[in-house]
């Protein structure tokens, strides 16, 4: 499979971003839904032949004449270098998924370009379907991602996500092999996302993200292989990596920005074990950083897998002196009375309520007693997926502390993440990290 890496000119967040957030408006509208992740085979050939922003104005084409023939609850979103997702609502069977990804193929047929004519794109489609495969957005983006490799591995111009498949396609490619040589090779780095105070736009500290180029198959999805990572049990690994990595950085942050701190997220089989507090206390001793300079996140969903066992283990990261966060707030199973006890020192509202909230009653509502949730328990409280300014003033009018998202910084490289600290003259303060 080749690696070559296509740049062209446009934003690719963005439109991941608004495929998730159609696809929870149509969860929450109960709409049988169709997730299709278009990936056009052939941008090398077009590149070569026309240029590259000439590759960008067929791929405009192509994405418009889909837009046209969309009906009114349908989406088409941009989201890769070479990717789309086609959100079709009311599609029940595959029968009807095969019509409308034949529709689609003729589309791609019927795109043209000024220097070749006709471009003829080549299409493989990757598909996974709600309710019957979850409600998740990005569980279901995951699962047509998945689709579409195994479409590419068979040489098909369409799948449907099958879990057997799924394995399949991770046995062919033995990620599972490659993952546990990855760390060693130094493959997989962080990739870090600021945070911001809400009241002043100082940068308080960043979400570590992990990313991981392979380097015979290219970039692979931090959702392929967290999870794959999950079901080997080579997560224990990972979240060694993660925390090492990260006090590392802290150990050179920290001079020029006092008081930053990093938030490593931690999977639902990391919480159910007590080794994560020695992990913890081992890499702040090498490194020589403050305990307080980490924060784990952990999801609703994963405290409330195993509450008992949750509540020990964050209780002795807490003693240790690093902070907690509960991620994905509101989307998860918790209850008030459950949330009262429970050791932590923040709470992240998520993205998909923070993204729909100037727009949506609902969100809106929310999005403002969550942080109101979260002033009661004595919480700070972080608001994920901000990607406006008007969003950002929303959150400043109700009061909320944090913020991270598109329209503050994407998640970056480490000295990318130093530039744009150092860039913003944005001077951190030791007390305003722990309020």
């Amino acid at each position: 499979m080749s690696t070559t890496s296509i740049q062209l000119p446009f934003l690719q967040g963005n439109g991941f971003s608004r495929a998730t957030r159609r696809i929870a408006v149509a969860v929450r509208k109960k709409q049988d839904l169709a997730v299709m992740l278009v990936y056009v085979n052939d941008i090398e050939r077009l590149c070569a032949s026309i240029g590259h922003v000439q590759t960008n104005d067929v791929l405009d084409d192509f994405h418009a004449r889909l837009c046209a023939i969309a009906r009114g609850d349908d989406a088409i979103e941009r989201i890769g270098e070479r990717k789309f997702a086609v959100l079709l609502s009311g599609l029940r069977n595959r029968g009807h998924v095969s019509l409308a990804a034949q529709k689609i193929k003729r589309v791609a047929s019927e795109t043209v370009s000024e220097q070749v004519g006709r471009a003829g794109l080549n299409l493989t489609i990757g598909v996974a379907q709600s309710p019957s495969q979850g409600d998740d957005p990005h569980e279901l983006m995951r699962l047509a991602e998945i689709a579409s490799l195994d479409a590419r591995r068979k040489s098909a111009s369409i799948c449907f996500y099958e879990s057997q498949a799924a394995e399949q396609l991770f046995m062919d490619w033995g990620l599972e092999a490659r993952l546990g040589n990855a760390i060693e090779a130094g493959d997989l780095e962080l990739h870090y996302q600021p945070k911001i105070a809400v009241s002043t736009n100082e940068v308080i500290g960043a979400e570590a993200l992990m990313r991981w180029h392979e380097p015979e198959i290219g970039p692979i999805s931090p959702e392929v292989f967290i999870t794959l990572a999950e079901s080997t049990g080579q997560i224990v690994d990972l979240t060694h990596f993660a925390v090492q990595q990260a006090c590392r950085q802290l150990s050179e942050w920290l001079d020029f920005l006092p008081g930053l701190n990093i938030a490593v997220n931690i999977t639902p089989s990391i919480i159910q074990t007590f080794e994560i507090i020695d992990v913890l206390q081992s890499a702040t001793g090498i490194w020589g950083v403050p305990p307080a300079a980490l924060t784990m996140e952990v999801t609703e969903n994963a405290l409330m897998a195993d509450p008992e066992t949750s509540h020990e283990v964050l209780t002795g990261i807490r003693e240790l002196g690093c902070r907690v966060s509960i991620d994905d707030f509101g989307t998860g199973y918790s209850s008030l009375e459950y949330l009262k006890k429970i050791p932590a020192d923040e709470l992240k509202i998520d993205r998909t309520f923070v993204m729909n909230m100037l727009s949506d009653p609902g969100d809106r509502k929310i999005v403002e007693h969550s942080i109101r949730i979260a002033e009661s328990f004595g919480l700070s409280v972080v608001a994920e997926g901000v990607e406006s300014a008007a969003m950002l003033n929303e959150l400043r009018k109700f009061g909320c502390q944090y913020a991270q998202g598109y329209v503050i910084c994407r998640p970056v490289s480490a000295s990318d993440f130093e530039e744009f600290c150092r860039k913003s003259s944005l001077a951190l303060k030791a007390s305003e990290t722990t309020s």
